[in-house]
């Protein structure tokens, strides 16, 4: 029986890349921040803290 890997679309920088241009378009957005300020806070925070912590494992 094989094991089937699964296939990654994108790569993890790509990924990371399409995760910041949506966080980006959400921040500009008056009806996103008005409605998920807290949300898109925490996202944007917790995502920098990711690609801060890939820094220092590279």
């Amino acid at each position: 029986m094989q094991k089937n890997t699964p296939s990654s679309r994108f790569s993890r920088d790509e990924f990371c890349d399409l995760i910041d241009t949506r966080l980006q378009q959400l921040e500009s957005s008056q009806d996103a921040r008005r409605q998920y300020a807290a949300v898109l806070a925490a996202l944007r925070s917790s995502f920098e803290a990711f690609q801060k912590s890939r820094l220092r494992q590279a």
